[in-house]
């Protein structure tokens, strides 16, 4: 019977002193000072759940939150190491600052171009990628520039493009310092601007009182040109000139409206109309369009449609093809 009681005894002592261990508790510190009396209830890498005295549990507790002391509680707890916590608040654990050492920082010098040998000048840099282009463009535009000045001067175009292309710059300045070459004219000399074939005019009466004064820009031009009618055939060999005429046009519309046609009239297609400008001389068998300061003019060689201004017109002459 005494053997049953002193089992009996030592069971009870060892049932009180396993929960008593379970049960040790430790006050958690937090770094801002609150004290939490309890212990570890659940734990993972980011947070864990206290188990108070009372028997209640707390929220989850960030372990950034608790203090290095905890912490170090944790690391070193037998039974928080068997159950693997202590792997939890170790990247948590400040080292000292005699353990801390600094990384070590290398500095990798980048990769630089080469410089040029010697003095840079402006010449050794148009050898370079860059620069071979810029010329290139200048070399062009010079050629490009040989070709209008060609045409505004009347020049054969491959000659001045070929003397711009060996000679750049200075090409371009000749040709243009140049006076631009007119086309001859086709037309017989013997209208003569129809005075001469005609008899000597009688001189001219002065108008009678009262009558109206004849005014000058009206379209109408001295010779031939003033006894010509609005159009058709009756305007061959009329000669118009700037002095006696107002060249615009409300001119142009009236006296020469037979030739804004596309396909021309029996009347009008034999002849054509000679524009004398201060540098050239065009001929046109056709009127394409006309603004208030200009007309566009369908050339009779080649078809070319030219623009002439009203104030570079000299004369206008109506002519056989």
């Amino acid at each position: 019977m005494q053997k049953i009681y002193t089992i009996l005894a030592l069971w009870l002592v060892c049932c009180w002193a396993t929960p008593c261990h379970a049960a040790e508790t430790y006050p958690f510190t937090l770094e801002n000072g609150n004290v939490t009396e309890g212990r570890i209830s659940v734990m993972d890498e980011e947070s864990l759940v206290i188990t108070k005295t009372n028997g209640t549990f707390t929220e989850r507790i960030d372990l950034v939150y608790l203090s290095q002391d905890t912490l170090k509680y944790i690391q070193q707890h037998p039974e928080y190491i068997k159950k693997g916590y202590h792997q939890y608040v170790d990247p948590f654990i400040e080292l000292p600052e005699e353990e801390i050492e600094p990384p070590e920082i290398t500095v990798r010098q980048p990769e630089r171009m080469e410089r040029p040998d010697g003095k840079t000048t402006f010449f050794s840099t148009l050898t370079t990628p860059i620069g071979l282009l810029i010329l290139g463009a200048v070399y062009l535009g010079n050629l490009f520039a040989a070709f209008e000045i060609a045409v505004f001067r009347g020049r054969p175009i491959p000659l001045v493009c070929g003397v711009s292309a060996v000679l750049p710059f200075i090409g371009p300045i000749l040709f243009i310092s140049m006076p631009g070459i007119e086309t001859e004219s086709t037309y017989d000399e013997s209208y003569d601007d129809g005075v001469a074939a005609a008899p000597e005019a009688a001189p001219e009466s002065a108008p009678a009182p009262g009558a109206p004064a004849a005014k000058s820009g009206l379209g109408l031009a001295k010779g031939v040109g003033a006894g010509v009618g609005g159009s058709g055939g009756g305007l061959a060999g009329s000669v118009f000139t700037k002095d006696d005429t107002q060249f615009n046009r409300s001119f142009i519309e009236t006296k020469f409206s037979e030739f804004f046609r596309v396909v021309p009239s029996p009347s009008i297609k034999n002849l054509v109309l000679a524009f004398k400008t201060v540098k050239r001389e065009f001929v046109a068998t056709r009127i394409t369009r006309i603004s208030g300061s200009d007309l566009h003019l369908q050339l009779q060689q080649g078809s070319k449609e030219v623009s002439i201004s009203f104030g570079e017109i000299v004369r206008i002459e109506v002519r056989n093809k």
